[in-house]
């Protein structure tokens, strides 16, 4: 599992987050997401996301997302400098 850094508002109910994230291209995603899957480092919110691939050579990774977002993506491309990973996941 890893996390993309992410900026979170609020959702339809308490227990909901509405999620943005940017996209490799700087296009933003807007998805509805259970406040579980977000966890916070100092002033930075992360979600959690599936990890498919990371590509070296453009500085990003695949992940699925937990959620469809309001795009229709259910996977997206991600700044690796927006990705965090689980101590001892693979690379």
């Amino acid at each position: 599992m890893a996390q993309v850094l992410c900026q979170v508002s609020e959702g339809l109910r308490a227990s909901e987050a509405t999620v943005r994230l940017t996209g490799y291209d700087g296009r933003p995603e807007f998805l509805p997401v259970d406040r579980g899957l977000l966890s916070m480092e100092g002033n930075s919110c992360f979600l959690s996301v599936g990890l498919i691939h990371i590509s070296g050579e453009k500085k990003a990774a695949l992940v699925s997302l937990p959620v469809e977002a309001d795009s229709g993506a259910h996977r997206v491309w991600v700044s690796l400098d927006h990705l965090r990973q689980e101590q001892g996941a693979p690379a």
